[in-house]
């Protein structure tokens, strides 16, 4: 029995030892079928929109929850910041949009790929979305996604509102 564990571990070991690496070619060509760039320039868009709302929250919480603060001090705080949000969110947009900044991000995701996928593993998801389901799949996914986000929230509070009434 043991012989027979340690051969198969020793097989499975050569076979993970042997799988070759991904390419920078091959992972930059599946980023390209999955419009990663173009997903990511969206993302940091949204993420620019939604700046100001995020720094306000932010700064409301920092000072809420600096016990130093007398409730004056707290005012002051939010009103120093809401007086900077102008010009502290212009800057980041700034910098948000720039194309340099997903430039970055697309590089970044290279040797993130690289890390868990097989050079035969990028290329079986690269023919995979290259190909008409896989298509569909990038075409359909995002909306998918928003309606499962609905549905398990709907779940949710259906299941919410039960334990309430049952803990009444």
């Amino acid at each position: 029995m043991k012989k027979t564990v340690f051969a198969a571990v020793a097989l499975a070991s050569a076979a993970l030892a042997h799988a070759a690496p991904p390419s920078e070619a091959a992972i930059r060509e599946l980023m390209d079928a999955t419009n990663a760039r173009a997903n990511m320039t969206a993302s940091v868009q949204n993420l620019s929109k939604a700046l100001p709302q995020i720094l306000r929250m932010r700064a409301e919480a920092a000072a809420r929850n600096n016990p130093k603060l007398t409730d004056e001090q707290r005012k002051a705080e939010l009103a120093n910041a809401e007086r900077r949000m102008p010009a502290l969110t212009a800057a980041m947009q700034k910098d948000f949009n720039d194309p340099k900044l997903v430039d970055e991000l697309y590089n970044q995701m290279v040797p993130l790929y690289a890390r868990h996928f097989t050079d035969d593993d990028i290329k079986a998801l690269t023919a995979f979305y290259r190909s008409p389901t896989g298509k569909k799949s990038l075409q359909v996914m995002p909306m998918l996604m928003g309606e499962s986000a609905q549905a398990a929230q709907k779940l949710m509070q259906e299941h919410a509102k039960r334990i309430i009434e049952s803990t009444k």
